[in-house]
């Protein structure tokens, strides 16, 4: 049996040393791995919410240490799913970040409901599981109040 370890860092604490941007990498790049990103396309999205402007391939992967070519491959993966637009400057390609917090967690928030609710049909009339059912009809009972105050205030 093979047991693999994980280890995430939760300091809550910054390092006084680091820069104010770097916290913000660090930060950005723990949130989207938590949402299940890869490290490599955390850590380059982390890069480029970071920047004011566009940067280049070569600039991203210097900032989050990674080759060239795995950071072109992180950043296609990122542009096919949203999070990053490519435009021609001149004579390269820059990347922006596209900055949509909201957008994320309202598709993340879309992706549980959807679980939870296919749990919650299977787990009908199942004597045996009812302790659990009632634990999935009071977390899709939450996730609508939350879309429901969301939605009172504009979000």
């Amino acid at each position: 049996m093979i047991h693999i370890i994980i280890m995430v860092s939760s300091r809550t604490q910054p390092d006084k040393n680091e820069k104010p941007a770097d916290q913000v990498i660090q930060r950005v790049k723990a949130l989207m791995m938590n949402w299940g990103f890869a490290e490599g396309c955390s850590a380059i999205y982390a890069v480029l919410i970071a920047s004011r402007e566009p940067l280049s391939a070569e600039e991203i992967g210097k900032k989050a240490d990674y080759a060239y070519s795995s950071t072109i491959n992180y950043l296609n993966t990122l542009i096919r799913i949203g999070l990053v637009e490519r435009v021609r400057s001149i004579k390269k390609n820059v990347y922006t970040a596209n900055v949509n917090i909201v957008e994320l967690i309202r598709t993340e928030h879309g992706k549980v409901m959807a679980y939870l609710k296919q749990l919650d049909d299977a787990l009908k009339g199942e004597k045996d599981l009812e302790h659990l059912s009632e634990k999935v009809e009071h977390a899709i009972a939450y996730l609508n109040r939350v879309e429901s105050a969301a939605d009172m205030v504009g979000g």
